[in-house]
């Protein structure tokens, strides 16, 4: 580790950061000399919850670990980082494409550190998870065509855009994936991709334009 981000959430006004920042510096404390970071960098967010992926300083911490400004990041648990189980096993996955180990203090079990004997078998597990998750939510779109064919509605390219894979192209996108990448990942076409990408205002916008 040469440059470590570390990141402190809490829900509400109600908690506060100090037993985080305990077991933290605390497990900081304990690392040999050749294995202490040469800089720390914190990202927080106070009274917000996991679930909300527009936290500032969790998008902050994002920008800078994709950006290769942090090799590690560090939290006090998982959920800290996000509440949502899938969502943060993805991101994990994608931190790790970008080179990005993380640590968990208080949840070796989970450290993704480049040291981790089991690091490589951790990941195709993350992997085999997400794979499932996106598999059903394909499916889902899939049966809800079915289902309005059968029920006689006329489909094309516009009846693929549903709440499930809008949510699904924007979920990828903060995580940092191309435009081009979460095409060829949910095998569909980069044109439909990218419409669907933008603000769902926009595109009413644009059609009453041309009418």
């Amino acid at each position: 580790m040469k440059v470590i981000g570390i990141y402190y959430r809490v829900s509400t006004d109600r908690q506060d950061l100090d037993s985080q920042k305990h077991a933290v510096e605390t497990w900081l404390t304990k690392l040999s000399p050749e294995k202490q970071p040469k800089r720390t960098l914190v990202f927080q967010d106070e009274g917000m919850s996991g679930t909300d992926s527009t936290r500032p300083g969790y998008r902050e911490l994002l920008d800078h670990a994709f950006a290769g400004k942090i090799d590690t990041i560090l939290v006090y648990r998982l959920d800290r980082l996000s509440r949502n189980a899938s969502e943060a096993i993805k991101t994990l996955l994608t931190l790790d494409e970008a080179g990005v180990a993380f640590i968990s203090v208080t949840q070796p079990v989970l450290n993704l550190g480049h040291e981790n004997p089991f690091r490589r078998t951790m990941l195709a597990a993350f992997a085999e998870i997400a794979e499932i998750e996106r598999q059903t939510i394909v499916t889902r779109v899939k049966a809800g065509l079915e289902a309005a064919r059968q029920r006689g509605v006329k489909l094309g390219k516009p009846s693929m855009d549903t709440p499930e894979l809008r949510a699904l192209i924007k979920e990828k996108r903060e995580q940092g994936m191309s435009l081009r990448a979460i095409a060829s990942s949910l095998e569909l076409s980069y044109g439909l991709i990218q419409k669907l990408s933008l603000p769902q205002d926009t595109l009413e916008s644009s059609s009453e334009e041309a009418t």
